[in-house]
């Protein structure tokens, strides 16, 4: 943040009911600079071969009545809370090594409140009242404590603080996972929450690239325990980051993702890697690593089994003995906007869309583009920035605040085309193409 200069920043610290001390970073307003002149988004001029690979659906017009634009008489500014996946931290958001590259700096300019989270256990959340993070009772929570006390506790701090009836969520991975959750369990909060992006949707991976492993970790998850232990995983990836140079630990890492997910980073630059890979990773709990295989093993999105089946493999004819509660995603009323990539492991788009409530107010699917690429893929401000601006123009409109509408500029006709349109409320626009058959039969539910 200090690199920019431009811009005031805080942080703030919330304890959770469970006593957890969670850091939340805070872009409060742009310094006054006479010189520098905003940059307006325009979406690049794309060639026909990769307009064909991006589809959307528009069902805005459904939500108009339901959630009304925040009164003339506001004075406060809207406020926008992100949070970063697995592994991550909020350092995710402004590593990108162009300015207007990092949505929380766009954002901020445009007269956003911007907030940024961090999950208990990472760099900037490893403290709490009475447990040390040397034992392994600080490190006893998973997605039930981020779902139960983070997300929530986290909102009412933030508006408290700013005085807002209510805020945007915008999600990465993880982050999404913890919205899906802590909206699902928790209905006062989808009344402080008046939009839910959700960026590359993770809440039931289909699993790891490599075969062997990907039967080895659903077989029984609780080995992953005997790996790593009780505290969190991974540790000494956090050695080798500051042993080895950036340009061999970007070799590293894409070499691991690419074992573990199948990714292969094409959409990023070389120097991008270079700086955001040195804030990739942060620490967690070995309980949410195995929470996250407990839910690739069975195929729900499920609380932690703190009873999990002795057996070594999954059987689905069987009478279970127990069975995890689901996070009952469909009971859902906070809008909610879906982007993700066609090229993306971690992502089913099927499973997840009928676990929704519908219509969705927005998706937008990018053939090309992997899980990472939401950060920091090249062109990211012109392929998926002027949509979320423009959502956030559409459920945060005050007459008289700071931001700035700006309309936004169509992209290729070829696929931003309303006048082919299924419905008066829902509105698809791709080209004939396998990933858009999921997109057409949502749109269609309506």
């Amino acid at each position: 943040m200090r690199i920019w200069q431009k811009y005031d920043f805080e942080q703030h610290v919330v304890r959770t009911k469970d006593d957890y001390l969670l850091c939340v970073h805070r872009i409060p307003a742009v310094k006054q600079q006479t010189t520098t002149k905003q940059r307006t988004l325009k979406p690049s001029k794309q060639s026909s071969d990769t307009t064909s690979k991006i589809h959307v659906i528009d069902n805005l017009d459904n939500f108009d009545k339901q959630f009304p634009p925040v009164p003339d008489n506001a004075t406060y500014k809207p406020v926008v809370l992100l949070y970063h996946g697995f592994l991550m931290s909020s350092e995710v958001w402004v590593c990108n090594v162009d300015e207007h590259r990092n949505l929380p700096l766009l954002l901020a300019e445009k007269g956003y409140d911007v907030w940024l989270g961090n999950a208990r256990g990472n760099k900037y959340s490893q403290n709490h009242l009475w447990r040390n993070p040397r034992y392994h009772e600080f490190w006893e929570f998973s997605l039930n404590e981020y779902a139960i006390y983070d997300l929530p506790n986290v909102v009412d701090y933030i508006l408290d603080h700013t005085g807002a009836p209510n805020l945007t969520y915008i999600g990465f991975s993880q982050g999404t996972a913890q919205a899906f959750a802590g909206l699902s369990i928790n209905p006062a909060l989808n009344r402080k929450i008046n939009l839910f992006i959700a960026m590359a949707p993770a809440t039931t991976p289909k699993g790891l690239h490599h075969p062997l492993i990907d039967a080895f970790v659903k077989a029984t998850p609780s080995v992953i325990y005997l790996l790593f232990g009780r505290k969190t995983p991974l540790k000494l990836a956090l050695f080798w980051q500051r042993i080895i140079s950036p340009p061999m630990f970007v070799k590293v890492i894409d070499a691991s993702v690419g074992f573990l997910f199948g990714w292969t980073g094409r959409n990023m630059t070389a120097d991008q890697k270079l700086v955001s890979y040195q804030h990739l990773y942060s620490l967690t709990s070995v309980k949410s690593l195995v929470h996250w295989f407990q839910i690739i093993r069975t195929g729900r999105f499920q609380m932690y089994d703190e009873l999990p089946s002795r057996l070594p493999y999954h059987t689905s004819n069987a009478v279970a003995d127990h069975l995890p509660p689901r996070f009952t995603t469909k009971q859902i009323t906070t809008p909610i906007a879906i982007f993700y990539g066609g090229s993306d492991s971690l992502v089913q788009f099927d499973v997840l869309s009928a676990d929704l409530p519908s219509p969705l107010a927005y998706v937008k699917a990018i053939k090309r583009w992997e899980h990472l690429d939401f950060l920091w893929a090249e062109k990211i401000e012109d392929i998926v920035f002027p949509d979320i601006l423009k959502l956030l123009q559409h459920f945060n409109s005050p007459a008289n605040s700071t931001v700035t509408p700006r309309p936004i500029p169509p992209l290729d006709a070829k696929v931003f085309d309303y006048s082919n349109s299924t419905s008066s409320s829902s509105r698809i626009i791709s080209d004939d193409d396998e990933l858009s058959t999921s997109a057409r039969k949502l749109g269609n539910q309506d």
